[in-house]
């Protein structure tokens, strides 16, 4: 079971890391402003406006069965330490990872 287990583990990060990559490098903008808010130095806002975010939806729905598969196995860990097993939960586990494998294809 922890065999299995890690390995399931394994590939979810490996399938987060894959996602986060494809979304490209950071621009060199958002840097200095990052480093500008590390190094204490006033911040001040350029757009006057609220910048709206687009997400495309096979990006998002895709985002949420991650999450929820991140949430189920960080509850299954806890469960596992303490000797308790949930079969309904790791159902819902085997489910989610086989939807996002189908995503993959």
């Amino acid at each position: 079971m922890a065999k299995s287990f890690a390995a399931l583990l394994a590939v979810v990060f490996a399938s987060a890391l894959a996602g986060a990559q494809e979304l490209g490098p950071i621009s060199r903008e958002s840097q200095l402003s990052s480093s500008l808010a590390v190094s204490g130095s006033p911040l001040a806002c350029s757009s006057p406006g609220p910048q709206v975010l687009s997400i495309p939806a096979p990006v998002m729905g895709r985002a949420k069965v991650k999450a929820r598969l991140i949430n189920l196995l960080r509850e299954s860990l806890y469960d596992d330490a303490k000797g308790v097993v949930n079969i309904t939960r790791e159902k819902e586990i085997k489910n989610l990872v086989s939807k996002l494998k189908k995503q993959d294809e």
